[in-house]
């Protein structure tokens, strides 16, 4: 947290421009990440429940591919967050 109140070193960070537009693309990630996050686990819970009630899953696998998810989805949202944050700027 005190890298976003620290005062811009003279000439800004060199790949990411200006540390004005460095501290907005950090606090949108901020913000994106754990939506992208939860927005994953929540399509895999769904998808997990619908097998079940389908006959095609049990609890334990349903509990595997959900904890799969978590654990895949922990560096990966940060990381599509700044892709999609990167290409819309």
């Amino acid at each position: 947290m005190a890298e976003l109140v620290a005062p811009c070193p003279p000439g800004g960070p060199l790949s990411a421009g200006t540390c004005g537009a460095l501290r907005d693309l950090l606090l949108a990630m901020a913000g994106l990440s754990p939506t992208l996050y939860v927005g994953g686990l929540s399509a895999v819970l769904s998808w997990t429940t619908r097998l079940r009630r389908r006959g095609l899953a049990d609890a334990r696998a349903a509990r595997d591919w959900y904890l799969l998810a978590a654990l895949v989805g922990l560096p990966v949202a940060p990381l599509l967050a700044f892709t999609l944050l990167s290409a819309l700027r």
